[in-house]
């Protein structure tokens, strides 16, 4: 069916081509004016014009000049870091973890904020927005510096509305986050899945910047995933697909945090694991002591010391992990996998079964020249950054028009 598609009016189309150039310059800097006019395909003026009005809003500056060719040195632009700034918000069960970023994506100041943010939603919309006015007054960034703000939380979240739908995590559903902060702070505010967050700050200035199609996958607190398919964030009809860590593994396994029985993430998350090596504990009949408190640090340890128990529970768990890789592998035929955890040794004690797992269980072609980056000491400052590139995608992005 015919659908007319409204005009682009003049100040939109300025908006597209200066957003454009500012991704091109964020991309290949230091890139000339000649370069540009090249990647982009708009006009030497065009270009002479816009990127006069970019330098005037301070959000590029011109670097250096190109080597000479006997005319005259062209002259290189690179954003200039200063230019803006984004607020990163990481809300986890205890803890508020607030970041300030330049347009270079770097931390220019972090503060980390306790707070019982699990099963008290009540209060939670107060506790942050009491942190970031505090967070800014002692930064003493300008406000109209301020590009906006970002805030990743586990779960399924519904962006368009910055509604947290469900976080099992924080015992949070149907919360409303958005819409109260933005009206307090009068800035852009978005809302996010926490793992959406991390492979956005990857896509715009980590590993993911070399692919058009890749997963991220996290291990830790629980299972989570993240796509970009076609350069584009994957994000289902709702707004809240790729829930990894809840597609089923055992119809009549445990039960996971969401209620559901048998859930991948109830076997690879860091709980998980822990359940797994109580059971092997259990049936080797070895006198761990206190196999039901033990913690995932205390499990890495005691691997890495050579407690054949623990070895066997994540080995174990890599051939889980591996078959599930297999699965996304088999359904997206990505370039690039991206593996996340935030402990330092835990994915190296996965990766022969995982590997092993993963090959032998995907089909045909579809393994070929896939790319398995591990990185194994994600911080919880990685996350919150994530959070502000958020706003930093939004900025370099060109508007919608239709």
């Amino acid at each position: 069916m015919y659908r007319q598609v409204p005009p682009v009016d003049r100040k939109m189309m300025q908006k597209i081509n200066q957003n454009t150039l500012l991704n091109l310059i964020r991309v290949h800097a230091p890139v000339s004016r000649t370069e540009l006019r090249r990647l982009s395909g708009l006009s030497q003026g065009t270009i002479f014009g816009m990127t006069a009005s970019l330098i005037e809003q301070q959000l590029i500056v011109e670097t250096g000049e190109t080597q000479s060719t006997g005319g005259r040195k062209a002259e290189l632009l690179e954003i200039y870091p200063e230019g803006g700034y984004v607020i990163g918000l990481e809300i986890r069960e205890y803890e508020l973890v607030i970041v300030l970023l330049n347009l270079h994506g770097n931390i220019v100041s972090i503060e980390h904020y306790e707070a019982q943010f699990r099963s008290n939603a009540n209060h939670a919309i107060e506790w942050m927005i009491t942190s970031v006015d505090a967070f800014i007054e002692r930064t003493q960034v300008p406000r109209n510096k301020i590009l906006g703000l970002g805030c990743g939380v586990s779960g399924c979240v519904n962006t368009q509305l910055g509604v947290v739908v469900d976080s099992w995590i924080l015992n949070w559903h149907n919360v409303t986050i958005g819409p109260p902060l933005q009206e307090h702070f009068a800035l852009p505010v978005f809302v996010d899945n926490a793992v959406n967050c991390l492979i956005c700050y990857e896509r715009l200035f980590r590993s993911g910047q070399m692919y058009h199609d890749f997963l991220l996958v996290t291990i830790g607190r629980g299972l989570g995933m993240a796509a970009i398919i076609r350069d584009i964030p994957f994000r289902g009809s709702q707004g809240l697909g790729a829930e990894f860590g809840h597609i089923p593994f055992g119809a009549e396994g445990r039960i996971c945090e969401c209620g559901n029985p048998g859930c991948l993430e109830a076997y690879v998350s860091d709980h998980g694991i822990v359940r797994t090596y109580a059971e092997i504990a259990a049936r080797s009949n070895a006198s761990h002591s206190a196999v039901s408190t033990i913690s995932i640090e205390q499990l890495v340890e005691l691997a890495l010391q050579g407690d054949q128990d623990a070895l066997q529970a994540f080995e174990v768990t890599g051939t889980y992990l591996g078959n599930g890789l297999a699965s996304l592998v088999n359904l997206f035929n990505p370039e690039c996998l991206i593996i996340c955890n935030e402990g330092e040794h835990l994915l190296s004690l996965l990766s022969t079964t995982m590997t092993n797992a993963l090959t032998q269980h995907t089909f045909s072609q579809l393994g070929k020249n896939l790319q398995i980056i591990c990185e194994k000491n994600t911080t919880i400052e990685s996350w919150a950054r994530g959070a502000g590139c958020l706003v930093l995608q939004d900025f370099f992005s060109s508007p919608k028009h239709f």
